[in-house]
């Protein structure tokens, strides 16, 4: 019915000029008073039944195309692609072009449908080049990390004790956390099949990170007080470990005197919130909201000239696909506290039945 009212509504303009063209007839017939002016009314009601016809045979076309177009709307809407019907009109279209075509709509919908075609090769150039560059990428990340080992190597061989070996130390490891964060900013998009969720030791998972970072600590003389955690998580080892390094280099970077308190406590539902305070610059209010968005440094940033604001928005990337939840709490000079939301082995047993 709804087609059959937009086909009414297209059509209403050749509907208007039959009936103005009955109507001067019959007007001009009465006015010579012409004899047997029922035959012209006849032949005016005949006409109109022929129209009428058709007008329904028309109708029906123009619903059986209008319902072939909702559907192909419909798959394409669903899988992004044409369907395999429509790839061969795409094709004739082609080879034909518009100028063959036998009505404007016919022109209409060939034009839509090069368009189409060109946007598609266009998207699959586009592919194809950020494939290439993204091959690249991921071999270049995998190839600097055999100096990065070597170098390590050669730090421990030469065993160096005086300040500059520290030093030197810690930019090495810190070339090797943006390697790191490269490698994982080119697996984000695959995060999905690279899960692997299993019950852990949260306390493990903390002290790995922990001791990562030592050289880190060492160098600033920055406190550490880790409490007891005899919790068990589920998540996945590797990126969630990636995630606490993260927030551990802010906490780091940031803080200049005091230190860092890592502590956790059970949570309702079975799950488990982590916490990570540290004694460092804060961040401002107005900075707070947007900490996460890609690319976003805020105040810190713009101290720290280093600073990239991807690390943070990999981290939130990383949680959704955890199912663990973040929160900030901070105040500018005073510190600031990231408190995490991680699923227990109860709530994970919970949602698989």
């Amino acid at each position: 019915m709804r087609l059959w009212v937009r086909y009414l509504r297209e059509k209403r303009s050749h509907a208007l000029v039959y009936l103005t063209m009955v109507f001067f007839f019959v007007t001009v017939g009465s006015l010579y008073h012409i004899e047997n002016l029922e035959k012209l009314l006849y032949a005016s009601l005949l006409t109109f039944v022929i129209w009428a016809m058709i007008g329904v045979c028309q109708g029906i076309r123009y619903m059986r195309q209008n319902l072939r177009l909702e559907e192909e709307y419909q798959y394409f809407e669903e899988t992004g692609e044409l369907s395999g019907k429509m790839q061969m009109r795409v094709f004739d279209s082609a080879a034909e072009g518009i100028e063959d075509a036998q009505s404007f709509q016919e022109a209409q919908e060939r034009f839509l449908l090069l368009v189409h075609e060109s946007k598609a090769a266009e998207r699959r150039r586009w592919e194809e080049s950020t494939s290439e560059a993204r091959d690249y990428y991921m071999m270049w990340t995998h190839q600097i990390k055999t100096p990065i080992a070597a170098m390590k190597l050669l730090f421990e061989r030469v065993n160096l004790q005086d300040r500059d070996a520290f030093l030197m130390k810690e930019e090495l490891f810190k070339i090797e956390q943006y390697v790191e964060m490269v490698l994982t900013f080119q697996r984000l998009g695959s995060i999905a099949s690279d899960l692997v969720l299993t019950e852990y030791d949260l306390s493990a998972l903390v002290r790995q990170s922990v001791k990562k970072y030592s050289v880190l600590f060492i160098n600033k003389g920055l406190g550490l007080e880790l409490k007891e955690m005899d919790f068990k998580v589920v998540t996945d080892e590797k990126w969630f470990i990636f995630c606490l390094e993260q927030l551990l280099s802010n906490s780091i970077k940031y803080t200049g005197t005091g230190g860092i308190s890592i502590r956790a406590e059970e949570a309702e539902s079975g799950s488990v919130r982590l916490f990570i305070k540290d004694t460092g610059i804060g961040i401002r209010a107005e900075d707070l909201p947007r900490i996460f968005e890609k690319g976003f440094t805020g105040y810190n940033g713009r101290l720290d000239k280093r600073s990239t604001g991807i690390g943070l928005y990999l981290c939130q990337r990383i949680f959704a696909h955890l199912g663990i939840g973040v929160g900030v709490e901070s105040r500018e000079g005073e510190g600031t506290e990231m408190a995490l939301r991680i699923p227990g082995p109860s709530k994970q047993n919970l949602r698989e039945s």
